[in-house]
């Protein structure tokens, strides 16, 4: 089963003639979900092979151009294409009167129902929840809201060992309740014991965002233990005050972050645009944190 990460662009504010802005889509299961969707993000999805159609749900995590300017003509796409399924965006207020403008500005009709959910609170919070993963949004700390996401796959039911189906004659409900967990209890009061005939599932993974935020304490309770972190590093040491001051994050901080929550890995991204090479920035965080990696656009990572 597919949990990857794919990145479309690693930019801060600035694009690059080698960078784009915020974009990642995150398949789980084949389902596919965009994470921030800056500027040119669907041209980065066609340029990648990523069958965008198939995107149901777009989670933004702040209003700032360089996160949202992408959506607009997305929206547009979708409707020249002519989409027939419900898009759902995730994003904070005034996502929803913002949208509704540009429409109206540009005289554009969606022929699809687009279903914008407002994301808000100060505590983590269940924001999406079906049979293969539940998506979490979490508050950071910026110069307008903004909110991470936390995509956490759900258990999968317990693998058959296929000689004790045979051996017990096992019938297909009493296989769905072994494979759900349950004990087999026999109309003549025989049990057979889920653990008799399955074997433990494999562990469910997790992925979280967080982008654009500064350092903040509880950050790393809201990751705590995800196999994959994505944190913004759109400095070096070298401009910790300028970080300070714009609301943002150092590869330092990044790598606090993923250390004090005791991630698996750490994937930097969101770099200025006067870090021609991310190299030193990704030396910063591995000296806190070692299993640290600057994120590259086109690159997929997988989680499981």
């Amino acid at each position: 089963m597919a949990f990857r990460l794919t990145i479309l662009g690693t930019s801060s504010a600035l694009p690059t003639s080698d960078r784009y802005p915020t974009a990642h889509v995150l398949n789980v299961h084949e389902r596919l979900f965009l994470i921030d969707c800056g500027e040119g993000a669907q041209m980065q999805m066609r340029h990648h092979k990523i069958r965008f159609g198939r995107i149901n749900h777009i989670f933004i995590s702040h209003l700032h151009g360089d996160h949202f300017f992408g959506v607009y003509p997305l929206l547009s796409t979708y409707n020249l294409m002519g989409r027939k399924t419900a898009l759902h965006l995730y994003a904070p207020a005034p996502a929803a009167e913002m949208i509704e403008r540009h429409l109206a500005d540009f005289d554009i009709h969606l022929g699809y129902e687009l279903i914008v959910h407002t994301v808000t609170g100060r505590s983590m919070k269940s924001i999406l929840d079906d049979k293969k993963v539940e998506v979490f949004s979490f508050p950071l700390r910026h110069r307008i809201p903004a909110y991470g996401y936390l995509f956490r796959e759900k258990s999968a039911e317990r693998n058959m060992i296929r000689e004790k189906i045979a051996e017990y004659s096992l019938s297909i409900e009493e296989i769905g309740r072994a494979r759900r967990g349950e004990d087999i209890i026999r109309e003549d009061g025989e049990v057979i014991p889920c653990g008799e005939v399955t074997l433990d599932p494999r562990q469910p993974v997790s992925y979280a965002f967080c982008s654009d935020t500064g350092w903040f304490r509880k950050l790393s309770s809201y990751v705590s233990g995800v196999d994959l972190l994505y944190h913004e590093a759109t400095f070096g040491d070298d401009n910790d005050a300028l970080a300070l001051k714009t609301g943002h994050s150092t590869a330092r901080h990044a790598a606090m972050v993923a250390r004090d929550a005791g991630v698996k890995r750490l994937l930097l991204g969101h770099f200025s645009a006067r870090y021609r090479s991310t190299a030193p920035l990704e030396e910063e965080a591995r000296q806190i944190f070692p299993d640290t990696e600057a994120a590259r656009e086109g690159v997929t990572y997988e989680i499981i």
